[in-house]
């Protein structure tokens, strides 16, 4: 399997960028030719599709045991957003969420195979999206001519994907979770850290009053997984977290007034990504997929609720007036809620046999 080790996730990265970079050119395009209740429900709708959405994919899959058709809805979708963007721009950007949610996990469970229990490969595929995300929108005011062009490499990625043969799904050694008391905390203090995403938020409304400002930002998310990632292989990861959030705290709080401050303290931030990941599936060893969804949507998708909730109060309460929304984002709630009881709370991992 070491074969696998780098070439997946890069694969993987690189179809997480151009996943992210379609979502982002096609919500910032949408921006720009619609009024802004009409734009902002529309990023409301894929955000809950796209990050809530894969906690009931990353289930799917680890009921399912079988990646490659994960891989094939994954690639399929995100390459049938772009016509239906053409045919109907709403439309390409619903399916580029339901894309969106397919290729997290996916390429999460596909590293999450292959990882040998470092958090280099894991930083290989979570560091392109934010990349790819920012390009995006930074450029959502030109022709949808590059649409095609990140279909075309959809496609190249597509065919190096299989010709590299995916892993197979595999069942761990143990059956019981290899977090002890301590990196269970450790592990809540980084969920809780996955705020960052609501802070990210706040910092891009910031990023906006600095020349190039939305470019720095997005480079120093991408620049801080991959260093995260690799750093705390060499270094270990626990004390990779001692160094990283506190220096995170200082460059964020000496960041307001300064573009290049506030870029390291969010790359310090956002390169606890990786490791989040391997410490959600240590604690889910039977459930990688959801492992996945846990780390990269549901906890993303319920940090983001606070920007949205105080900035756009108008516009939410117009949102919950739709009544099939409501439904969709109150039905993700309860989903959540049931998983963490079902599968979480109760120890009846440690009972699994052959």
């Amino acid at each position: 399997m070491k074969q696998h080790k780098y070439t997946q996730p890069l694969l993987w990265g690189v179809l997480h960028c151009l996943n992210d970079f379609t979502a982002g050119y096609m919500l910032a395009n949408y921006a720009f030719t619609h009024e802004y209740s009409q734009s902002f429900l529309l990023i409301i709708m894929y955000s809950i599709i796209a990050f809530g959405g894969q906690l009931p994919v990353g289930f799917w899959l680890d009921y399912k045991k079988k990646i490659p058709p994960f891989a094939i809805a994954s690639i399929v979708l995100l390459a049938f957003a772009v016509p239906a963007y053409f045919a109907h721009a709403a439309t390409g950007i619903l399916v580029s969420a339901f894309a969106s949610a397919f290729v997290h996990v996916t390429g999460g469970a596909v590293c999450l195979q292959v990882h040998e229990q470092k958090t280099g490969p894991l930083a290989l595929f979570t560091a392109p999206g934010v990349l790819g995300l920012t390009l995006g929108g930074a450029i959502g005011s030109t022709g949808t001519w590059v649409l095609l062009a990140a279909l075309a490499l959809v496609a190249i990625v597509a065919a190096l994907v299989f010709a590299n043969r995916l892993p197979a799904y595999r069942r761990p050694e143990k059956k019981t979770s290899e977090l002890d008391v301590h990196d269970w905390l450790m592990l809540g203090i980084l969920l809780v850290m996955c705020f960052r995403s609501f802070l990210f938020d706040v910092i891009n409304h910031v990023a906006h009053d600095y020349q190039y400002g939305i470019i720095i930002i997005g480079l120093s998310a991408f620049a801080g997984k991959i260093a995260g990632g690799f750093l705390a292989d060499k270094i270990g990861w626990k004390k990779y977290v001692y160094i990283s959030l506190p220096l995170a705290l200082l460059f964020l709080q000496f960041g307001k007034d300064n573009i290049i401050a506030l870029g390291f303290g969010i790359a310090c931030l956002q390169s606890s990504v990786p490791i989040t990941l391997l410490l959600m599936a240590r604690s889910l060893p039977l459930y990688p997929a959801t492992a996945t969804a846990l780390s990269l949507g549901t906890s993303v998708a319920l940090a983001g609720l606070p920007l949205y909730l105080v900035s756009s109060r108008a516009v939410i309460t117009g949102w919950f007036s739709n009544s099939w929304i409501t439904i969709l984002f109150f039905m993700l709630l309860l989903f959540t809620g049931w998983f963490i009881i079902r599968y979480i709370t109760q120890p009846h991992q440690k009972k699994v046999t052959e």
